[in-house]
């Protein structure tokens, strides 16, 4: 099964968008897995958008809201899994 996902960061320097990525359902998983620490981590963030690139520091990433979106999925695998 695969899915198309974009992140999406909100904060209060706006809103930024991740290109489209294609991922397969486990690389989607290990993406939810990984933003579990999203706000423990003393870690930035850094993020393809759809017109370049961004870091973010620890500090606004702590102060924001990361999305993970599914934009698309391969409902006919998915029906065949069941």
């Amino acid at each position: 099964m695969f899915m198309v996902v974009q992140m999406i960061l909100k904060s209060e320097l706006g809103e930024f968008s991740s290109e489209k990525m294609e991922v397969s359902y486990e690389q989607y998983l290990d993406m939810i897995e990984l933003s579990k620490g999203y706000y423990r981590d003393e870690n930035g963030l850094e993020m393809w958008l759809e017109n370049g690139f961004m870091v973010a520091t620890p500090n606004l990433i702590q102060r924001s809201i990361l999305i993970i979106n599914i934009v698309e999925y391969d409902e006919e695998e998915n029906e065949e899994e069941k």
